[in-house]
């Protein structure tokens, strides 16, 4: 059984949230999914950059955080950017501040310490909630292809989304 079953995600036709259980393989499955998710949206030209932020966010929500992780992306429209793709990953973990998790500056010899550089490079932009339940990380990116935005407006997003809720 894939550890995303149909029956731990919510979707409608701008968004989809998956539940992730704390495991070592959620990161690539987490990946699968949202390639194929942004396949039906008609935006797989975001799916590399996509799966390298997932990737990024969910291995660190299953490191550091608590409990089951989620993810969330949802095809949004920005007045300025236009179709833009908000990835959201959160987790139940205690002991953050609420601001930007500091991002570490490894040497060549770490190999631990380069996926916020690597979000804060290929998203447009990204940012983090603090939820009574835990934190939430977001990035951005925007679609070249703008044919199919869905309805969904930015501003409109809830702070402090519950794991597996879908804001309409």
């Amino acid at each position: 059984m894939p550890i995303l079953s149909s029956g731990e995600s919510t979707i409608t036709r701008s968004a989809c949230t998956w539940i992730l259980p704390a495991s070592v393989e959620s990161p690539g499955e987490a990946r699968r999914q949202a390639t194929d998710r942004l396949q039906e949206w008609q935006h797989s030209e975001l799916s590399d950059n996509a799966a390298l932020i997932i990737s990024e966010l969910v291995t660190n929500a299953v490191h550091h955080g608590a409990g089951p992780a989620w993810l969330t992306l949802r095809m949004v429209h920005d007045e300025a950017a236009g179709c833009v793709l908000r990835i959201e990953v959160g987790d139940h973990g205690p002991g953050w501040d609420g601001g930007l998790p500091s991002r570490a500056t490894p040497s060549d010899e770490d190999c631990n310490g380069r996926g916020l550089c690597l979000v804060e490079a290929v998203s447009s932009r990204w940012g983090t909630y603090r939820l009574p339940h835990g934190q939430l990380v977001w990035a951005e990116l925007v679609a070249r292809e703008q044919h199919d935005c869905r309805t969904d407006r930015l501003e409109e997003q809830v702070e402090g989304l519950v794991p597996g809720q879908v804001a309409a």
